[in-house]
């Protein structure tokens, strides 16, 4: 008898089956209570290596002894007429076929559910886990119509709750190499986000949404190490196309990004042509600490308020760390754009000139790397501040091209667009992000400030009270509202309104004020009434106050050049008479403003708007 079939004999092989098939069965049942509990991943580690050195342990078992009638043996000391290997044999046979029937189930609960609500599917430790995508066509997922999905925020699974920003950052960059696939039609972020902590039906949130597929999973992170699970459902029936579970080191945390939308692409690509992404990302990898920061000061950045000077700290912090990090350079220009909107007067002059300092960071990202699309917003931004208006365009569409449905820089995009009198284009620009993002305060009050420009009042105000509706306390769009009311001569409403406004960004006394000098005999304003109406500038036009507007109008250029250049609006909007509006546009001290903000070199290059045309040499005129 040679060894294979000594093997054979003793049950060396059938013990081997069923223990591999005893423990994985067992490793998975762990795995979901260590799920519950909420405990660290090295539990199941443990449980694995142990499950694994006990293989070895139970094939040498095999080999030396067998279990006889009257006990365990040593198989040197057992007659071999008198073995009962045979009847051993057939109870493994059916053990095997127990333990089998048990692994077919749990396999057919995770391929048609994706595993237990909220919890992760268990790849193998330290190995690639496997894909459990559907084998076939999956036509229900957009083949009658655009390929859709929305990514749903990955659920926070770490002991630390405060790590949602992690979560939330792995989520925002998977949906980011989701919208590079030419091909699918991606939910905005904003839209997505909106389902957060919500436990509707995925079914419902893809028709709120208006997609037919959608993507949601899991983060959990221990130290430099992260688990990230994620599940693509098509929406009409709920069916589980794909999932997948990883466990990596953070370092490689840009190529699992790079893997999921990969994978996701191909679940996708039978019978619908969608292609694989190809990566912007430098193949380099990533501190977890540098990457940890960036994730929270770009949350604390997007909260706006006091939290945007954190975001500058933190920003600095990784870039300490890592001056190579393209993407943190530029979110650090982004938050010295926006500061000086959140702090003091004495804390904006102790942060120095943060034009300068948001220009130099949006130049260094770009060193790094000249493709990254926030890199290049950033500049614009800072071209557009610096009065560059057709450089800041140029990089606007720059970046819109190499990401065409990044809403946050269509609201920039198209506020220069309104600012500079370009209002065909930014109406264009505008409707895209609206339908792109339907739901988002700030760019209904990019709308309804477009709007307010041209002289459509009725869509005006139906922007205002759309995004009041969803943030009633957002100060700027209740200071719109309150600008209509008193246009309209609704004193007693407004009145009401100035009343409840929200204390914590308005002065609701100081405008309740300012509602009662615009009813009664408009003499000399309180200073109180003064602090109101510059802060609604427009209201001083509506007034008939020119002179107090060119005042205002020049003290903000020592402040913060975007007040001035916001303050082009007011000789376009038609809320006085054409008369007197064509005088405050012709007003020298208008044509003036206009060229200081270098708008005619702009127009010159991009065409000259309605109400402003040029003269021989470099002179124009508005009326």
């Amino acid at each position: 008898m040679n060894f294979f079939q000594e093997l054979k004999r003793r049950n060396v092989f059938r013990v081997g089956l069923a223990y591999v098939l005893g423990a994985w069965v067992l490793l998975q049942i762990i795995d979901f209570a260590l799920e519950v509990i909420g405990a660290p991943d090295w539990i199941l580690q443990v449980f694995f290596l142990a499950a694994l050195a006990g293989l070895g342990i139970a094939l040498v078992v095999s080999w030396i002894y067998e279990v006889t009638p009257e006990g365990i043996k040593r198989e040197s000391e057992i007659d071999r007429t008198q073995s009962i290997a045979p009847q051993t044999g057939r109870k493994l046979d059916r053990t095997i076929i127990v333990f089998l029937s048990v692994a077919v189930v749990l396999l057919l609960v995770e391929r048609f559910t994706g595993g237990p609500a909220g919890t992760e599917q268990a790849p193998a430790v330290d190995a690639p886990a496997e894909s459990v995508a559907a084998k076939e066509s999956p036509e229900a997922a957009g083949a009658d119509g655009p390929v859709t999905i929305a990514v749903l925020p990955f659920v926070n699974m770490s002991s630390d709750q405060e790590q949602e920003y992690f979560s939330d950052g792995i989520t925002e960059e998977i949906l980011n190499r989701l919208a590079g696939i030419r091909e699918l039609q991606v939910a905005a972020r904003t839209s997505a986000f909106s389902f957060k902590g919500q436990n509707q039906d995925v079914r419902e949130i893809a028709r709120l949404l208006g997609v037919n597929n959608i993507l949601e999973g899991s983060v959990r992170k221990a130290g430099d190490q992260v688990r990230i699970t994620a599940q693509l459902i098509r929406a009409d029936d709920g069916f589980h196309l794909w999932s997948e579970a990883y466990d990596r080191k953070l370092e490689n945390i840009f190529a699992i990004q790079d893997d999921i939308a990969s994978q996701i692409a191909g679940a996708l690509q039978v019978s619908l042509g969608i292609s694989a992404p190809q990566s912007t990302r430098p193949t380099r990898t990533v501190n977890p600490e540098v990457y940890d920061l960036y994730l929270r000061a770009r949350t604390l950045f997007r909260q706006r308020g006091a939290g945007v000077v954190e975001a500058i700290e933190l920003f600095e912090q990784a870039l300490a760390i890592d001056p190579e990090f393209a993407p943190a350079w530029a979110g650090l220009s982004h938050s010295y754009n926006v500061v000086i909107n959140y702090v003091s007067a004495e804390e904006g002059k102790r942060m120095g000139d943060v034009g300068a300092k948001s220009m130099a960071a949006a130049k260094k990202a770009l060193d790094l790397d000249p493709n990254l699309p926030t890199a290049l917003h950033a500049m614009a931004n800072n071209l557009l501040f610096t009065l560059e208006w057709k450089q800041a365009e140029d990089y606007y569409l720059r970046a819109l091209q190499l990401d065409p449905d990044s809403s946050d820089m269509m609201e920039d995009y198209a506020a220069m667009l309104t600012y500079s009198w370009q209002f065909e284009k930014a109406r264009q620009v505008t409707e895209r992000m609206i339908e792109l993002d339907p739901r988002v305060p700030v760019f209904l009050l990019v709308a309804a400030i477009l709007h307010h420009a041209t002289g459509d009042f009725d869509l005006r105000d139906e922007y205002t009270l759309q995004g009041l509706e969803i943030s009633p306390d957002m100060g700027n769009l209740q200071v719109w509202r309150l600008m209509a009311l008193l246009q309209y001569g609704q004193y007693d409403e407004a009145r009401q309104f100035a009343e409840q406004m929200n204390p914590q960004t308005t002065r609701p006394e100081h405008y309740v004020q300012l509602v009662d000098w615009m009813a009664g005999s408009r003499e000399e304003p309180s200073d109180e009434v003064v602090a109101a109406l510059q802060e609604v500038t427009p209201l001083l036009i509506l007034t008939g106050r020119f002179d107090d507007w060119l005042t205002v109008r020049n003290s903000f250029k020592e402040q913060w050049i975007e007040w001035t250049i916001t303050s082009t609006l007011d000789l376009q909007a038609p809320i006085v008479s054409p008369e007197l509006l064509s005088g405050y546009r012709s007003d020298p001290r208008s044509k003036l403003m206009l060229e200081e903000l270098r708008l005619p070199e702009y127009w010159r290059e991009v065409g000259w708007p309605a109400q402003c045309q040029p003269l021989p040499g470099d002179d124009f005129m508005c009326q």
